[in-house]
């Protein structure tokens, strides 16, 4: 890699999202956002690379590229093209729409896109729990959609790596789609095209990417005050007192729980020492695989070991998922529940219909947060991208398909387009409020419109991963829950301001950028945090508080020699070898 290349990639700022659960839970997922890279590109050069694989046979019935860039340029292809794109499946409480392979939407997508160019669009559900799972089955049928899509690198580099995807013609994609590649060059984001420096990759742009204000938790407030709380508390040794309480007032198990499993994953971001170590952070600081041999994941697990054995969970969680954790704190069983913003909120409905007198509050991220002396638990987090989804051509579409579906990231980018499926349809989705922004539905349950889950976003995500005005406080009010007996838009807006103060105060730190891919993290990467780690946090959890020190030690050389010393040492050496970004 050219000197003046890496120069530039590492000049980039990458941010990512994060998980912090009830502790900290001024932002976190329980589905990363986006992350940084294993395996992350070098900067785009004006030189195009070669076309498609061979997996990728060039039966185009269609003419060379227009000599009209975009859509004026397109004619319909003279042999109907199949496209398929994927989609979220979020199961039935997540989706909004039941069906999100076929919905009002996708028909609309259909009749407006896909006939007036003879292109047959299929939606493929992806089971957004489990989307590697998904798409290795797919690959093994050779059924991958045109499009494969995700918000993290690692798992396109994976693609890349196992021969899931092809490569693109930088100027045919300029020629096809302008406003798409002027978007990401708007954006900073052209110098992320690269995997194994080829081009493979597009992506969409991520608003506000040094917060993840979109993510909150909501608790019951009421109870709070039932405990005597005028505030949140801002330690996790104030915490145990409050849940203690909640406990002793009746609400057995407030804390809910679920398994734990997949990407993000009990990240610790909360339980660092700050400002952090370079060649930890750069080792052991990503997302994607747990850092059990860590002293900050060990912080972690012992509050977990805290809250377990002191009854505030659910001693079956292990056998429970999400859905179960959902529908507790719907019932009025759960203390907290988090969740992504958005002015239509199934769950926020459905839990003032089964509690009509029932109080909330959202956790507000604050500077006056402070390391716990015992648990070391602070308000740090880590932060969005700067990029939403990532797109790449599957190694199994033709040239027309791979060509139908430049064009239809082309269509969905135009303002109209984008505009329709993000708001929906004025009267039905969205009215007009007296500032002329568009307000949301809040209930659209039973509509034949009906939205997906968050407006859509699972449709338009390759284009934008939040909808936005350019205005923080009308883009707050724009996705702030609406129809409900309670207004949450205060509360969210200080939830971003604080985020963004400690972002700039250096507490919210981007993830290790890696200019190389790591073999290391192919090869041992999902077996850790899939199987590994799964079994091996249970045991930390339920352990008794006294043998908890010693079960970690043992259980972190075990880990270590399951791969996590592989990875380690491998990133170490792209660290040494200034293929790294550096820790801000």
């Amino acid at each position: 890699m050219k000197k003046n290349t890496l120069q530039k990639l590492l000049a980039l700022a990458l941010t990512g999202a994060m998980a912090m659960g009830t502790l900290t839970a001024c932002g976190g997922s329980e589905e990363p956002a986006a992350s940084s890279s294993e395996a992350a590109p070098a900067q785009s050069s004006e030189a195009a690379p070669a076309q498609s694989s061979e997996a990728a046979p060039a039966d185009s019935s269609s003419e060379a590229a227009p000599a009209v860039p975009g859509i004026e340029g397109w004619q319909p292809f003279a042999e109907q093209v199949t496209l398929q794109i994927p989609v979220y499946d979020r199961g039935d409480s997540g989706n909004g729409c039941s069906d999100v392979e076929n919905n009002y939407w996708t028909n609309w997508v259909q009749e407006n896109f896909g006939d007036k160019y003879n292109i047959k669009v299929e939606y493929v559900g992806i089971t957004r729990s489990d989307v590697m799972t998904d798409y290795a089955l797919l690959a093994a049928d050779q059924a991958l959609p045109t499009i494969c899509a995700e918000y993290d690198y690692d798992k396109l580099a994976t693609w890349q790596a196992d021969g899931y995807l092809q490569t693109y013609d930088v100027e045919t994609f300029k020629q096809i789609a302008p406003t798409y590649w002027a978007q990401m060059e708007t954006e900073g984001l052209t110098g992320y095209t690269k995997l194994a420096d080829e081009d493979y990759l597009v992506m969409g742009k991520r608003p506000y990417g040094n917060t993840n204000y979109t993510f909150v938790t909501w608790y019951r407030e009421d109870w709070l005050k039932e405990a005597g709380y005028t505030e949140y508390p801002s330690t996790a040794t104030e915490l145990l007192d409050l849940y203690a309480k909640l406990v002793e007032n009746g609400h057995e198990y407030p804390l809910s729980g679920s398994k734990v499993s997949g990407a993000g994953a009990d990240q610790n971001y909360g339980y660092r020492a700050y400002p952090q170590d370079e060649t930890t952070w750069a080792t052991t600081g990503d997302y994607q695989i747990p850092a059990l041999s860590t002293e900050a994941q060990k912080k972690l697990l012992k509050f977990e070991n805290t809250l377990y054995n002191s009854g505030y969970k659910n001693p079956e969680y292990y056998l429970r998922d999400a859905s179960e954790v959902e529908a507790d704190f719907i019932n009025g069983k759960a203390f907290t529940w988090s969740g992504y913003v958005s002015s239509t909120m199934n769950v926020l409905n459905s839990f003032y219909e089964a509690n009509p007198d029932g109080d909330l509050g959202v956790i507000v991220c604050s500077e006056d947060w402070v390391q716990d002396p015992t648990y070391g638990s602070s308000n740090s987090f880590r932060p969005n991208n700067v990029f939403g989804a990532m797109v790449g051509f599957s190694t199994t579409a033709t040239e027309d398909e791979m060509k139908a579906a430049m064009m239809y990231l082309e269509w969905l980018c135009q303002d109209e387009n984008l505009f329709t499926m993000t708001w929906g349809l004025e009267g039905v989705n969205f009215n007009y409020g007296e500032d002329g922004n568009p307000v949301a539905v809040g209930d659209q349950t039973g509509l034949a419109e009906q939205q997906g889950h968050n407006n859509n976003v699972d449709y338009w995500m390759l284009v934008t991963a939040s909808k936005s005005f350019g205005n923080i406080e009308a883009d707050i009010a724009a996705i702030n829950p609406q129809g409900l007996p309670e207004d949450f838009y205060d509360d969210i807006l200080a939830n971003y301001y604080g985020q963004l103060a400690l972002y700039n105060n250096g507490y919210a730190n981007v993830d290790c950028l890696f200019a190389a891919s790591i073999d290391a993290v192919t090869e041992y990467g999902t077996t850790l945090k899939e199987e590994v780690y799964p079994e091996y946090r249970d045991q930390l959890t339920m352990c008794a508080p006294e043998e908890f020190d010693a079960l970690y030690e043992t259980l972190s050389q075990q880990y270590l020699d399951a791969g996590y010393q592989a990875v380690i040492d491998e990133r170490l050496e792209k660290f040494n070898a200034g293929l790294t970004t550096k820790l801000n």
